[in-house]
């Protein structure tokens, strides 16, 4: 606890300036950001389909092109990060970024094996590995209505993703988007340590920059091609770095410091109930109407997982 005052102060007083959101959110605003921050990830998915590059380079891409814009408008906080950051803080956001690395290097490489639909909602299932890492190891007090709430969304991803694909790699695309979910659950838990210490701004930045740096460790060792692409596949590298990346997750990121992380990681299975629509629409991807049912019922039990949030 001691150590938690020490750091708040100069973190709190420097995040007041360069936050994009002022501190104690009304519950619109926090409506507000998690509407805009789903919406924002929910397109990622159809960017990254209409990417003509390897899965491994849209990763890098993304990380590496947020994390640069982060470090630009947050260059003042390194010094103090540097100076207030202990080795154990430096180590976790480490690991938070290497979570995150394996989280869109496992979900990227899913989307060219299997559907949209099937990916985003397995993938989605970090709130139930993220629930349980935090009963376990965080010793989180989870409500009842919570856990009605997350076996209606889990029911629903479950229906979403039996619906089988078209792909020859199905099964191995979902088996990657589970250990997508993994990773996202890893890099969750570590951020509710880190936010309760840090502005949004410096802990995106941290992460990003960490995950970035391990992706283009992986894209190098493996010899994934990073380079004589398109024009227009440059200008996705781009559009999937600004929206779902620094609109999309940084949301998700701020939301950490006001709601549980079982709640904001239940608020995200928004995503593919959106990144389903939105397949349907932009990919010509028609859903069956099992995938829609399974769309309500996720849509129920984010609505119950919220409300059993008291903060």
């Amino acid at each position: 606890m001691p150590e938690k005052n020490r750091l708040m102060p100069s973190f709190a007083k420097e995040g007041k300036s360069s936050s994009f959101i002022h501190d104690e959110p009304t519950p619109f605003r926090l409506i507000s950001i998690a509407t805009i921050g789903v919406l924002a990830v929910s397109l990622a998915a159809i960017f990254i389909r209409w990417c003509q590059a390897p899965a491994l380079a849209i990763a890098a891409y993304r990380l590496c092109i947020s994390s640069l814009v982060l470090i630009v408008l947050g260059y003042r906080k390194w010094p103090v990060l540097s100076q207030n950051l202990e080795s154990r803080e430096w180590r976790i956001a480490a690991i938070s970024g290497l979570f995150l690395a394996i989280h869109f290097g496992a979900w990227i490489s899913s989307l060219e094996m299997t559907s949209v639909a099937s990916s985003v909602v397995l993938v989605s299932t970090s709130p139930f590995w993220a629930a349980l890492g935090a009963w376990l190891f965080l010793k989180a007090r989870i409500q009842r209505f919570f856990v009605f709430g997350f076996l209606l969304a889990f029911a629903g991803m479950i229906v979403i993703a039996s619906q089988g694909s078209n792909h020859q790699d199905s099964f191995a695309g979902n088996a990657l988007a589970l250990i997508g979910a993994i990773g996202g659950a890893g890099y969750m838990l570590c951020g509710r340590y880190l936010r309760a210490k840090l502005d949004t701004l410096s802990y995106v930045m941290l992460a990003y920059t960490f995950a970035g740096v391990f992706l283009l460790l992986l894209v190098l060792a493996s010899g994934t091609p990073l380079s004589n692409f398109s024009w227009q596949t440059y200008g996705l590298f781009l559009l999937i770095a600004l929206v779902p990346q620094l609109v999309g997750h940084t949301s998700f990121n701020w939301a950490l410091k006001y709601l549980s992380t079982p709640v904001v990681s239940t608020i995200m299975l928004g995503e593919p109930v959106f990144a389903t629509i939105f397949a349907f629409l932009l990919l010509s991807e028609i859903p069956s109407l099992s995938q829609v049912a399974g769309c309500l019922l996720i849509l129920l039990g984010v609505a119950l997982s919220i409300w059993s949030d008291k903060s």
